[in-house]
């Protein structure tokens, strides 16, 4: 065995079990034992590509890979799999590690791995510590996360309830993939963050975060603040943080292995999490209302078909995308902020011309500025980088003179259009104004349009112009040569100069037979690009180019270090640039969406919140209604509140199974959400009071691979719902108490409504199968009243479903009919009809004595004495 073996074997023993080791062998890769199975298993979905070899007295299972396939494998195995990689090659006669990577830490895989919004999520990475607040149902949450690649660390502390109903908030805003558990050692009373604590564990597996239990690999530097402060922005000298939220900050640089290289040292930008001015929305409103993925795992990010986000999608740069993100994650809470968003769409909306400039011309030329300055960070750009931004630069003259016919065009609107688009572009116009004239000094932009390549301009070195001069003389005579070989040539022959052969001539395929007879010599031939070929005078000047064109180079290089190390002073401003084209970008999105839709959507009027009025007219479901292959969607009014009708905040839902409940739901709390990113709505009108939460139990899923049950799910997002809405919360339930007995679950659902109708006082909509659960208008009679999806049955006893929603009580919820409409055998059927004919039979319904009684209590003058005797009837009721 030797020495290559021999260190194979000790690589391959030694990795961790969620790396992947990938070896570079010459011209194609390999992986052995259990990579090479899991990659064929997982990646390819076959064995076909397994063999297996002998090293030493060993035998191996490995999987060859080609360079396409090794693109893909370091594809999948880190955004697919979420597994880390390690790739190893030979050099003088042993393994070294030639890259590696993990979702945390792309440096070495960026090309591969590519760039997209979802991305940005699936790299961010948490650390959280808990320890005990001043009151004994109070603790103190920690968190700091970190994303490699927007280089921002998020720092956050605030107190929450023993639900965790405030880090759930957190966490679906900051959307991390992992989440460190940091285990404290520096005197700090902490709460155990190991598994006892069974419901922060509840709350990181509600969100779909990996949780890991983070030890320190060595003793914490005795100074923290000098440990943190080589990672951040030196302007963010200043800010304070607790001895909690330095440890997780460590922690992150130990797990990320931020520091290894001292390349990311001082780059870091630090903000606060403002929990203040966003609505609050969990992991669990998310995923019910699907505002990203419709159906599918958790685990999978990649696709959004389906979801409001794909509607909401028209943005062009990846900024705007990642931001809009941002923005369907964290609604706003502030009237003034949501008019200001809402005032510059409907600016948009109004000005077509602007409208289609900015969206078809301007923001699709604007390239991803974060991934640019990066590699300026990184030591990784070149002329090319920086020639990017000088374009973004140039052009933001014209973005500039486009916002301002806007701003001048929208009267009212104005003063909206000039906060958040048109006074922030102007003032990063003016900041660049050196970088501008650094660029145009030394970059050689015109041999970049006749050449496609980049250089520094030969005339501010004389060595650079001696050589630059000489190189510009071979071409001439390269040209003359030109000349000379079209005598000879019927067909038009072109010069060209490319990476890869040089100086050459090329002509179409019909010249092939003149260019074999001649003494020239073929390079090569395709039927796109046709004959490629040269000759021996032609040969001696390529040669003295290259050579010239290295020589070139080599002078140049500490040049173009200078150039790229003076752009990397103002990245902190392109990402102030970046951030203000992302608002643009945004808002023209939803402008787009409101003008090109065929449907009606409006601007929703946002009421202070204590109006407590909740009015949406013919309101649809925006996702639905845009699907091509469903039919015509059937609006629905939502009208709520305390200056609606009869006042009622609270509606029980019942109706046939498929009749449309599910979507009423979702239709309100969409239309809610958009309203307060600051979007137009699918309504014929709207107006309601601001919503400073959106809660959400709708779904039977369950995680039991993540130890929670459907039942558990259920009520731990009621336990939530419960303990954080207020009375200017929405509410949403979706047929509560499947999940255990049915006496469990309507017990359960008959207290839980009871609740949020007499204490929480909040706008609910709730849907349910327990037709029981109506006799709640009896005691609420103000504040709760019954709604139903409409139905019927035609002559041939088939149920005709109308989607409408109407008031009263349905009488049954249809679910035979239903099963008879998908095919149920008829024997089943029957048996069931059976069943139900007897259950209804014991049944007992309200006699009408019970009814009169119901009549007189309710026409008691002394409203205490007739609740008081309401609740004693329904208690007897319930024993």
């Amino acid at each position: 065995m030797d020495k290559l073996d021999k260190g194979l074997m000790k690589i391959i023993g030694n990795k961790a079990s969620g790396t992947v080791v990938i070896f570079e062998r010459n011209e194609f890769y390999a992986c052995y034992e259990d990579d090479a199975i899991f990659i064929a298993n997982s990646i390819f979905c076959s064995e076909v590509g397994l063999r297996r070899c002998r090293i030493g007295e060993t035998e191996l299972m490995y999987h060859v890979l080609n360079n396409a396939q090794y693109l893909r494998v370091v594809h999948d195995v880190i955004l697919v799999q979420h597994y880390r990689v390690e790739v190893y090659a030979a050099n003088d006669g042993q393994w070294e590690l030639k890259a590696k990577g993990s979702l945390g830490c792309l440096n070495d895989f960026e090309e591969i791995v590519g760039d997209s919004a979802e991305l940005y999520e699936l790299t961010t990475v948490a650390a959280l510590t808990v320890t005990e607040g001043h009151d004994s149902s109070e603790c103190l949450v920690s968190v700091v996360s970190c994303n490699v690649r927007e280089m921002q660390l998020t720092i956050a502390e605030f107190l929450d309830t023993e639900h965790f109903v405030n880090l759930e908030k957190c966490l679906a805003a900051l959307v991390p993939r992992e989440c460190l558990l940091v285990s404290d050692k520096m005197g700090i009373s902490s709460v155990s963050l190991c598994g006892e604590n069974n419901q922060l564990n509840t709350a990181l597996k509600k969100a779909g975060i990996r949780k890991e239990l983070f030890q320190f690999s060595e003793q914490l530097p005795t100074t923290l603040s000098n440990h943190i402060t080589e990672m951040i922005d030196p302007k963010y000298k200043d800010i304070r943080l607790s001895r909690a939220q330095k440890n997780c900050l460590v922690g992150l640089i130990q797990h990320l292995h931020l520091n290894d290289d001292g390349v990311m040292s001082g780059k870091f930008q630090l903000r606060n999490y403002k929990s203040a001015g966003y609505m609050y929305l969990n992991s669990a409103a998310v995923k019910a209302l699907e505002l990203f993925a419709a159906c599918q795992e958790d685990e999978d990010l990649l696709d959004d078909v389906g979801s409001l986000y794909e509607l909401l999608n028209k943005c062009r740069t990846p900024q705007g995308q990642r931001l809009l993100r941002d923005w369907i994650r964290r609604p706003l809470h502030d009237i003034r902020k949501i008019n200001e968003r809402l005032d510059v769409v409907e600016a948009l909306v109004n000005n077509s011309l602007c409208r289609a400039i900015l969206h078809d011309d301007i923001l699709r030329r604007i390239p991803d500025i974060t991934t640019i300055t990066r590699k300026l960070l990184q030591k990784k750009a070149g002329l090319q980088e920086c020639y990017r931004l000088y374009q973004i630069i140039r052009l933001l003259k014209r973005f500039h003179q486009v916002l301002d016919e806007l701003h001048a065009s929208c009267g009212s609107l104005a003063s909206s259009v000039n906060d958040l688009c048109l006074e922030p572009l102007a003032l990063a116009q003016l900041q660049f104004e050196k970088f501008m004239a650094l660029i145009e000094s030394t970059v050689d932009v015109a041999y970049f349009k006749e050449n496609g390549l980049y250089r520094i301009l030969p005339n501010i070195d004389e060595n650079l112009l001696a050589v630059a001069e000489r190189m510009d003389e071979i071409e001439t005579k390269c040209n003359a040569l030109l000349k000379k070989v079209c005598s000879g040539i019927t067909e038009a022959v072109k010069l060209e100069n490319t990476e890869h052969h040089g100086f050459h001539f090329r002509v179409t395929l019909k010249a092939e037979k003149s260019i074999r007879q001649s003494d020239m010599r073929i390079l090569e031939t395709s039927k796109g690009s046709g004959v490629h070929f040269t000759c021996d005078d032609l040969d001696i000047l390529n040669r003295e180019y290259l050579k010239l064109s290295s020589h070139y180079e080599a002078i140049q290089s500490s040049f173009i270090d200078m150039v790229v190390e003076t752009c990397s002073g103002y990245v902190s401003t392109f990402c102030e640039l970046s951030e203000t084209v992302a608002i643009i970008d945004t808002l023209v999105a939803l402008s787009i969406l409101a003008s090109g839709s065929p449907f009606c959507f409006v601007r929703p009027q946002i009421l202070d919140e204590d109006k407590q009025i909740l009015e949406l007219r013919k309101c649809r479901h925006p996702v639905m209604e845009a699907n091509p292959n469903s039919s015509q969607f059937i609006c629905n009014d939502v009208i709520l509140g305390r200056e609606q009708g009869d006042g009622a905040m609270f509606l029980v839902l019942t109706g046939a199974n498929m009749g449309g409940k599910s979507t009423y739901l979702r239709c309100c709390a969409l239309s809610v959400l958009l309203a307060q990113i600051g979007s137009f709505v699918p309504c014929e009108s709207a107006r309601f009071s601001l919503i400073d939460g959106i809660h959400t139990r709708i779904g039977s899923c369950d995680y039991q691979c993540k130890g929670v049950s459907t039942f558990m799910a259920e009520m731990n997002d009621c336990a939530s719902i419960l303990e954080s809405a207020t009375c200017h919360s929405l509410v949403i339930v979706d047929e509560l108490g499947r999940g255990t007995s049915t006496y469990d679950g309507f017990g359960l659902a008959w207290a839980i409504a009871e609740d949020i109708v007499s204490r929480v006082k909040c706008f609910c909509i709730y849907a349910t199968h327990y037709h029981e659960l109506t006799r709640l208008s009896r005691v609420y009679p103000k504040q709760l009243k019954n709604v139903c999806t409409a139905s019927q049955i035609d002559e041939n006893g088939q149920l005709i479903l109308l989607y409408k929603i109407i008031p009263g009580v349905a009488g049954r919820s249809f679910g035979l009919n239903i099963g008879k409409m998908i095919g149920l055998p008829n024997s089943v059927l029957q048996t069931a009809s059976d069943m139900l004919e007897r259950l209804e039979a014991r049944d007992s319904k309200l006699s009408s004595d019970e009814e009169e009684l119901y009549k007189k209590i309710h026409s008691f003058g002394d409203d205490e004495l007739r609740q008081q005797v309401l609740d004693n009837l329904m208690s007897e009721e319930s024993d």
